[in-house]
């Protein structure tokens, strides 16, 4: 595969905040959600990838990223100078005037978007590390109180699915443990349980309706196909890869 040249890739430096300007228009509208997830992202973890800016700091690429480094600067002042000492901020400058050259501006900015880094499992492992020393635990349902959910925190700094981040952290503890002991997998007890609430569900489902069913009875008789839809999408879909 060839390598990119030094231009192609931008050159890595510190500018100021205030010196990045923002782009009049963009391929993607900036999410609430997105953004504060980032911001939480960051308070944690830093600017895991640099924004991408021309040769004049106007914004490529990272408009989400920018967008939660300035609440991040707002709102938890602090964290943020720990990260961005004298309001420097981590970019990439491609070499060339985004006014100028509109065209090559988009194919950048849309490369980004698509671009998910390449980390490596025990790059992963040791962001997930970092987290954990913060509170964040590895949980599928609502975290517990004081607690925050490593998963998805992870899947927004490196850029990819929840349910990657999910496998990549289970093969890791797997191979530090040196084999899969299933039966103190969550997941796995779950799926387990699950199936059984499934047989059972079919075999009640399959009994010859009663004579005389009280209403609870027709109630509940109303409800079995629904849940059992259910509950084989949940087991099919924490069976994913």
């Amino acid at each position: 595969m060839e390598i990119p040249s030094e231009e192609e890739q931008g050159q890595q430096v510190l500018v100021p905040l205030t010196q990045i300007r923002s782009r009049t228009t963009h391929t993607r509208p900036l999410q609430p959600k997105h953004v504060a997830d980032l911001a939480e992202s960051i308070a944690a973890l830093g600017l895991i990838e640099p924004l991408v800016l021309d040769n004049h700091h106007v914004l490529l690429a990272g408009s989400h990223r920018l967008a939660a480094i300035q609440i991040l600067k707002e709102k938890n002042p602090q964290i943020y100078a720990e990260h961005f000492r004298n309001d420097f901020v981590p970019v990439r400058i491609m070499a060339f005037d985004s006014t100028t050259d509109s065209e090559r501006a988009l194919q950048v900015e849309l490369a980004e978007n698509e671009k998910r880094v390449n980390y490596s499992r025990d790059q992963i492992e040791q962001l997930a590390e970092r987290l954990r020393v913060l509170n964040y635990r590895d949980t599928r349902g609502r975290p517990k109180v004081g607690e925050k959910a490593l998963g998805p925190a992870l899947a927004v700094a490196v850029g990819v699915s929840t349910r990657y981040v999910r496998k990549v952290l289970r093969e890791q503890k797997v191979e530090r443990t040196g084999k899969k002991n299933r039966n103190s997998d969550p997941i796995f007890q779950r799926i387990k349980l699950l199936r059984r609430i499934q047989v059972a569900l079919e075999e009640l489902s399959s009994l010859p309706q009663q004579a005389s069913p009280t209403d609870a009875d027709q109630e509940l008789e109303a409800a079995i196909p629904t849940f059992l839809e259910k509950v084989k999408a949940s087991i099919k879909d924490m069976s994913k890869p």
